[in-house]
C-alpha cells in the first residue's frame, strides 16, 4: 500500500459509512471488510468518528479516511487519528493544503466540467462527479474522459449494482458506494451479514470484468 492512488485504482469501491451510533458504524465496518472491500469512508457525523478512524487505521491491507469532509481543522483530526485520505462533496483549498502537508490523498468534487479542470489543477488526486446520478451517470463520465482523459474520475451518488460496472467500463477509476450497501433499514435492524453479502456481490461483479490496461 505503499501508493495510496493505486490502491483505489485496484481496489475501484469506497463504501460510505454513515450512522447515528459509533457501535453502529463499527459493526458495519467490519461487515464491509467482512465482504472484501478495503476502501472504508468515515462521515464525520458519526459520533467519536476520530476514534474509529483510529481503529480501523490499523487494519491490514485497509485503507481508512473521512468523508464529506467540510474544513481543514476537521480533515486535520482524521488524518492525526491515521486517516489515509480525506474526500469533500467540493473544491476547497484548506482542505487540500492539509493534506498535502500530511502526505494524505485528496479527493474533491466537481459536477462541471469547470469545476473538474479547476481540482485537477488544484492537484487534488481524485476528482469526485458529485451528484453522479444527476449529472448523467455513466454517459457523463465517459464524455469527461474522452474530452479530458488525465482526470481520475470517481462518481459518488446513487451507484448502485445494476450501473457500477458502466461507470468502471466508462472509464471512472473507482466508485463511492453507499446506501446500496449499507441501507438505512439494514443499519436499523442490525443486519451486518446482509451488509456483507451486499459488499460480495460488488467484488464478484468487479471480479467478473476484465478491465484493460
Amino acid at each position: 500500500m505503499d501508493d495510496p492512488l493505486k490502491f483505489f485504482e485496484d481496489q475501484k469501491i469506497i463504501a460510505v459509512i454513515r450512522a447515528s451510533e459509533h457501535g453502529d458504524a463499527d459493526a458495519m465496518a467490519k461487515a464491509l471488510v467482512d465482504g472484501g472491500v478495503r476502501i472504508l469512508e468515515i462521515t464525520p457525523s458519526i459520533p467519536q468518528y476520530t476514534k474509529l478512524i483510529e481503529i480501523l487505521s490499523k487494519l491490514d491491507q485497509v485503507h481508512v479516511g473521512l468523508g464529506s469532509a467540510t474544513d481543514g481543522e476537521q480533515a486535520y483530526r482524521a488524518l492525526t487519528a491515521g486517516a489515509r485520505f480525506v474526500s469533500s462533496h467540493y473544491i476547497d483549498k484548506n482542505i487540500f493544503t492539509v493534506c498535502k502537508n500530511n502526505n494524505a490523498l485528496v479527493i474533491q468534487g466537481a459536477s462541471t466540467v469547470n469545476e473538474a479542470i479547476e481540482a485537477y489543477n488544484l492537484g487534488v488526486d481524485l476528482v469526485k462527479i458529485y451528484p453522479a446520478n444527476f449529472l448523467g451517470e455513466a454517459p457523463y463520465v465517459s464524455r469527461l474522459r474522452r474530452s479530458f482523459p488525465f482526470l481520475k474520475l470517481v462518481p459518488a451518488g446513487g451507484v448502485n449494482q445494476d450501473n457500477f460496472l458502466d461507470y468502471i467500463k466508462a472509464g471512472a477509476t473507482a466508485c463511492v458506494i453507499g446506501r446500496s450497501i449499507c441501507d438505512k433499514t439494514l443499519i436499523r435492524a442490525h443486519q451486518w451479514s446482509e451488509i456483507t453479502e451486499r459488499a460480495k456481490q460488488f467484488i464478484q461483479k468487479l471480479e467478473g470484468l476484465k478491465v484493460p490496461r
